[in-house]
């Protein structure tokens, strides 16, 4: 792969806690995770931040409901955030609360800065308020007078509040949006947002006096800041804008599961700001774009270089909802099949750019004809056949004789070396699902090469032991290819993979000119999850490193097969 040394900051939403997470929330993680593991891999410095959302009306009035504070409730919940993330292995550099009080600290500088800049003013709000969104609502904005994401009515509001100068903003929104530089990804998402900006703007109040959680205004407490103006700001404050020399999290402890080292010398925010990607759902793109993108402007801050928003899931055609009871809980699907296999449904099935249908029976089928059949089987019989013909040593590449044979062996040697290309592309298109098709494409020509050159048939004849040879050879080093190319969007059976070939960390590497970039990559101040050789992923994607000889580990299947299960 090309290297590009260029940093990426990759964020999701702070996920509210007013409940468990669901498929919803995993699937955002899960995109952002596998971006962090490829950029990472791909040689890219990357800092990922994930969080909590504690704050707002919302929280206030569960807790109280619950006879608890709001502050020990949002613990519990963020608790299971936790647990989540640990069990699917998502490797965030930060992870921040919007109780921190860094953050806090934070948003009141933001505000007094828009209050000097006098894009703040006071004045009496009159309208409606959608508590579960903590969004203000016009009547153009519901369906049947329900907020149409939560199919309640808004709650009539009037508060003496102070106000945000939104409606300053909108034409340059409308030049941002529109300049071509695809700041909001996918397209068709910015022409929303451009076709709701030639509606016009209108000024949003940024404080509540209702209740008291939540940040307090300075140099007037009887108000708290609007939980969305709170919110959005943790992507400036974990970085610990105005003026910290280090990421704040990092003096607290349990806040990373994978650590990105900010150069030295270099302050955090001027650092990663300036390359930073929201990952969010398209139900908060207005918050994340029109309304994100102007406060920091009011503020006289760069706006994010771009904002990616992945569409819905549906369930078996209907909307998730715990009314009907048909959310799709993560834990409990990595649990049962494993956190790669889920991994693998969000990546290849899920509503990356459109909306996506959660069905059992095709999370089945595509767990038994891509992972268990497919990949799972190519690993297998590989394995297992090169044991039985070669005592599990890998034979020295060869061509075949039968002419063929060699064009089908050429065919895949084509294929894996056109793959770094292929993902680079595709992944910093946020085509996750067509990266994956660009593997499968290699694992569907690679069973079909072991059918076409049938090696167990080869066994039997002694004059054909050069195409025994060079059958064997081709179809361990695609599964070598495969245990590398796959690491950023299954690390489990990645690695699962270089055990069963008997690869150690690096040791591809070995004379191919890397030693040093190794060293360096390895003495780097860092506490990587990731093993060095995966690092230098480019390096791998490219045909020829088994080296003759080789011994391989025991064959052991990476999924078994699913039969049956009981209907519901």
């Amino acid at each position: 792969m090309t290297t590009n040394q260029t940093p990426i900051y990759i964020t999701t939403p702070l996920y509210y806690v007013n409940d468990e997470l669901h498929i919803g929330h995993a699937t955002t993680t899960i995109y952002a995770d596998t971006l962090a593991r490829f950029w990472r891999a791909a040689g890219r410095p990357v800092l990922f931040l994930t969080g909590s959302d504690e704050h707002g009306q919302n929280i206030f009035d569960i807790a109280k409901k619950n006879g608890t504070d709001p502050k020990s409730f949002a613990d519990k919940i963020v608790g299971k955030f936790f647990e989540l993330w640990d069990a699917l292995d998502i490797t965030y550099d930060v992870f921040i609360r919007t109780t921190d009080e860094f953050h806090e600290h934070s948003v009141q500088e933001l505000f007094k800065r828009l209050k000097q800049r006098e894009f703040v003013y006071k004045d009496t709000y009159r309208g409606l308020y959608c508590v579960k969104c903590e969004t203000y609502k016009t009547d153009k904005d519901l369906v049947n007078g329900l907020c149409p994401q939560h199919q309640i009515p808004p709650v009539k509001v009037e508060e003496d509040n102070y106000f945000f100068k939104l409606s300053a903003f909108t034409e340059k929104l409308q030049q941002m949006i529109g300049d071509g530089t695809g700041r909001i990804q996918p397209p068709s998402r910015a022409n929303e947002i451009l076709g709701k900006l030639r509606e016009g703007l209108n000024d949003v109040s940024i404080s509540r006096t209702k209740f008291d959680w939540g940040v307090r205004m300075p140099g007037d407490e009887s108000h708290v800041i609007w939980v969305w103006f709170d919110a959005l700001i943790n992507y400036i404050s974990a970085l610990g804008w105005p003026d910290s020399e280090g990421l704040p999290t990092r003096a607290i402890e349990g806040r990373a599961r994978h650590d990105a080292p900010t150069p030295v010398g270099f302050a955090p925010f001027p650092h990663w700001w300036p390359h930073s990607i929201h990952l969010v759902g398209k139900e908060i793109l207005w918050h994340h774009s029109v309304v994100w993108w102007s406060m920091l402007m009011g503020a006289g801050v760069e706006p994010p270089k771009g904002v990616f928003a992945h569409a819905w899931w549906t369930v078996e055609g209907q909307k998730m909802s715990k009314t009907i009871g048909n959310v799709i809980k993560p834990l409990e699907y990595a649990q049962k099949y494993s956190r790669d296999a889920l991994r693998y449904y969000v990546l290849r099935a899920g509503p990356t750019k459109e909306d996506a249908d959660w069905r059992q029976a095709d999370f089945i089928t595509k767990y038994n004809s891509d992972l268990a059949n497919g990949l799972g089987n190519l690993v297998n019989r590989a394995l297992n056949m090169l044991h039985k013909y070669f005592e599990g040593r890998v034979p020295a590449e060869c061509s075949f004789d039968e002419a063929s044979l060699e064009g089908s062996r050429q065919g895949l040697i084509t294929l894996v070396n056109g793959l770094e290309k292929k993902l680079l592309d595709r992944v910093a298109a946020y085509d996750l699902s067509d990266a994956l098709e660009a593997v499968w494409e290699i694992v569907r020509k690679a069973n079909q090469f072991v059918d076409e050159s049938k090696p167990f048939k080869l066994a039997k004849d002694p004059t054909r032991a050069k195409d025994l040879a060079a059958s064997m050879y081709a179809v361990c080093e695609v599964c070598r290819v495969l245990g590398a190319a796959i690491d950023p969007f299954l690390p489990d059976t990645a690695r699962r993979i270089r055990e069963q070939l008997g690869l150690r960390d690096g040791s591809l590497l070995e004379g191919v000119g890397l030693t040093q970039m190794i060293a360096r990559l390895e003495g780097q101040p860092q506490r990587s999850k990731q093993p060095a050789a995966q690092v230098l992923l480019r390096e791998s994607l490219r045909w020829g490193l088994l080296k003759p000889n080789h011994q391989v580990g025991k064959p052991e299947p990476l999924f078994v097969r699913i039969e049956s299960e009981p209907s519901t």
